[in-house]
């Protein structure tokens, strides 16, 4: 039976906890500390981390579901600031806006990014971050230049709060059981891809899968650097060579023997019914101890990359924190975001197994200390291997075509299309979506 992806592809909901720069001032792009003695005829630079004198509110917006989370939140940013969080959560922003409700910061997913884009919710943060002398070299490679792509003047539209990085992992039992080697770091796709082929077997009246990945993810992180939409002309850009060589990989593996996953969802497979040898995508970590109690043997390695390619990391894939340009509360805005990427709040998400957005080692050495079932493994070493690639320029736009990418995907591993064919038909369809999009 020929394989296909499912339609609704793997998002993981926004991660549990925000991340946060505050109480150390930092070093600002020129030089540059907050809180210095002013020099002559010039005011001093105000702290990032200065108390408000009086209580200003912050309407914010949050995708997220941890209404526990929330308050812990709330306590902390009134107890430095003196600003009073007022979250809306589980409603749309749409509605939001349309109540007249006015913003002034808001959390998002990767996915809704494009949403924020539409709506006209990013505001460039550049003047804040000078004010502040925020200092920007705190941040891991890549993210300040893939956040800068989601501009077309350098701006700094959205600030990153975590990495969504992307990781392998294997169930031990599976390989031992056929005699196969486990996968190693550093394998390119085209060894995967044999890989996969070993593993894919059925025995016993039971199906064992080699391989399955959450594609929306592993679009998201296109390794080649392709972009989805010309910014200049709002038009999609599939039908390449490139692409072509992509989806001949990405598809494939869905199309190798005993590897479909025919009404079947990967994580299911993986934690559940433990007979997916393989599984791909981001954190994993809220599924695991639950599979491991069913007797789950598991470790991870680096995620795969394109021979020739093999030191060339993923596209940034992270949610966000941005300022709608409408509110009237900017600099206390900046603050929580500030804080959300301090030392301190990095680190308690590095602990709970959360990728930093920041490279100081004091917080990635931190990484998965509150999982004890992490300790022993590869997947630390995994996960942080899954570099920041050079950026693509991102355009309110890349969505629309990235579903007419998931549709193709689907149509090559089932056999429906050929690689040329699907290509040809998702940039069409993407290009008619794109015009419909642009008369609203």
């Amino acid at each position: 039976m020929k394989a296909i992806l499912r339609n609704g592809l793997v998002v993981l909901p926004l991660v549990a906890m925000l991340a946060g720069c505050g109480s150390q001032g930092g070093t600002a792009a020129d030089g540059g500390k907050a809180g210095e003695p002013a020099e002559a005829g010039k005011p001093a630079a105000p702290a990032i981390d200065e108390k408000l004198k009086e209580p200003v509110t912050i309407n914010f917006f949050y995708n997220g579901y941890s209404g526990s989370l929330m308050e812990e939140w709330k306590a902390k940013i009134k107890e430095k600031y003196n600003i009073v969080l007022n979250p809306y959560m589980n409603e749309t922003i749409e509605n939001l806006i349309a109540s007249g409700v006015k913003l002034d910061l808001i959390a998002y997913s990767a996915g809704g990014l494009f949403k924020a884009l539409d709506l006209q919710l990013t505001s460039d943060m550049s003047d804040l971050i000078a004010k502040y002398k925020f200092d920007l070299n705190r941040l891991a490679p890549g993210v300040l230049e893939s956040a800068k792509m989601y501009s077309d003047k350098g701006e700094v539209p959205v600030m990153p709060y975590e990495l969504n990085n992307n990781v392998l992992i294997y169930n031990k039992n599976i390989f031992n059981k056929f005699g196969v080697p486990f996968p190693k770091d550093g394998m390119t796709w085209d060894q995967m891809n044999d890989l996969i082929k070993k593993v894919s077997r059925t025995e016993g009246g039971v199906k064992y899968r080699g391989y399955a990945y959450s594609g929306l993810n592993l679009i998201y992180k296109n390794q080649m650097g392709l972009p989805f939409v010309d910014p200049n002309t709002n038009k999609a850009v599939l039908n390449t060579d490139s692409w072509k060589k992509w989806l001949e990989t990405m598809a494939g593996f869905y199309a190798i023997d005993n590897n479909d996953i025919v009404n079947a969802k990967e994580d299911d497979l993986f934690f559940k019914e433990q007979t997916l040898a393989m599984r791909g995508g981001p954190s994993p970590l809220e599924l695991l101890p639950a599979a491991i109690e069913k007797g789950l043997d598991w470790d991870a390695v680096t995620n795969p990359r394109f021979a020739g390619m093999e030191n060339v990391g993923s596209q940034m894939n992270a949610p966000f924190l941005a300022i709608p340009p409408n509110s009237p509360h900017r600099d206390e805005a900046f603050k929580v975001i500030a804080f959300f990427l301090s030392d301190e709040m990095q680190t308690d998400n590095a602990r709970a197994g959360r990728v930093p957005v920041l490279k100081a080692e004091n917080v990635v050495n931190t990484f998965g200390e509150k999982l004890p079932f992490l300790k022993g493994t590869n997947y630390a070493k995994a996960v942080f291997a899954d570099t920041i690639g050079k950026p693509i320029r991102v355009t309110k736009y890349d969505g629309t075509v990235r579903s007419q990418l998931s549709v193709a995907i689907v149509d090559v591993a089932t056999g429906k299309k050929d690689v040329n064919t699907a290509l040809r038909d998702a940039e069409e369809n993407a290009n008619k979506a794109i015009e419909t999009a642009m008369k609203k």
